[in-house]
């Protein structure tokens, strides 16, 4: 066989199929770590379901889309009126339906977890009028599969959340919530999105490996409970496969949220932990301690 002169390159189409082969298989393993990291994750979201009985106000429903597999935004509190916005978004398992149906809602439930958030805001700043939006207009992942450990599903859904948030009174102040999933959704938009705080719970990454890489004027927080099986996510991205950096890494530079008195995956947005407070705090215009 032939050998290339010194000095000039070998043929490439051996190495560019070697490489292809490389990087499939790279991508195969990220895929089945993420898969298996994630599992827990998600498999106690769906399960944790026990009833929880939080008064508050009946979800408004702002608009639907029979689109994919049903789409729904719903605002507890007068969003109209309202000088602090806080914005929720869920992450793998939801649709319309299930977010419609609160028959023994358990604190996994965004519309437990809204008015959770809304009656903390309300002590907070009692003066302030104030409301909480479940944004549910894009199709999250159904469970921990190809679209979970990639980013298509958040990609399609970013800008339907800025637009959202655009069309917000501008006489509010406005914070989103990104759980699990929905921190990659919330990165996708960030930079534009017109917010003062970006905060992420139980996130899996938000495709970025630096704050910085979010390009947002927003404060960015992030917090993890040490019980959140989403912490056995393998933080990488091979060939579009996972989220990238652990945003709770001081070297990613989100500020830290407190997370005590949260428990797994749901626990964040529950009375009497220090991550609902703090997220309360934050939403009316104050930081937390």
């Amino acid at each position: 066989m032939d050998r290339p002169p010194p000095g000039r390159p070998a043929p490439t189409g051996r190495r560019s199929r070697g490489t292809l082969r490389e990087r499939l298989a790279l991508a195969c393993v990220a895929l089945l770590t993420l898969v298996v990291g994630a599992a827990p994750a998600v498999a106690q979201s769906v399960s944790d379901g026990v009833p929880v009985a939080v008064t508050g106000p009946a979800a408004t429903v702002l608009s639907t889309d029979p689109h994919g597999q049903g789409r729904l935004v719903e605002a507890f509190g007068d969003v109209r009126r309202a000088r602090r916005i806080a914005v929720i978004v869920p992450g793998v398992g939801w649709n319309a339906s299930l977010l419609q149906d609160e028959t023994e809602a358990g604190r996994r439930h965004p519309a437990v977890q809204a008015r959770s958030l809304l009656a903390e805001m309300q002590r907070s700043s009692p003066r302030t009028p104030v409301a909480v939006v479940v944004w549910l207009d894009y199709d999250p992942p159904a469970w921990i599969d190809a679209d979970a450990a990639r980013s298509a599903r958040a990609v399609d859904g970013a800008p339907r959340l800025a637009s959202f948030v655009d069309r917000l009174p501008r006489s509010a102040t406005v914070s989103v919530v990104c759980h699990s999933y929905g921190s990659v959704v919330c990165a996708r938009a960030a930079p534009h999105l017109r917010i003062a705080n970006l905060i992420v719970v139980g996130s899996p990454g938000m495709d970025v490996w630096t704050r910085s890489a979010l390009h947002t004027r927003a404060d960015v927080w992030a917090g993890v409970a040490p019980d959140d099986p989403i912490g056995l996510v393998p933080h990488t991205r091979v060939d579009g496969f996972g989220h990238a950096a652990d945003p709770t890494a001081p070297t990613f530079g989100a500020r830290p949220l407190p997370v005590g008195g949260a428990h797994g995956h749901n626990g964040y947005l529950v009375a009497g932990t220090e991550s609902l407070q703090a997220i309360a705090l934050l939403a009316t215009g104050t930081q937390p301690r």
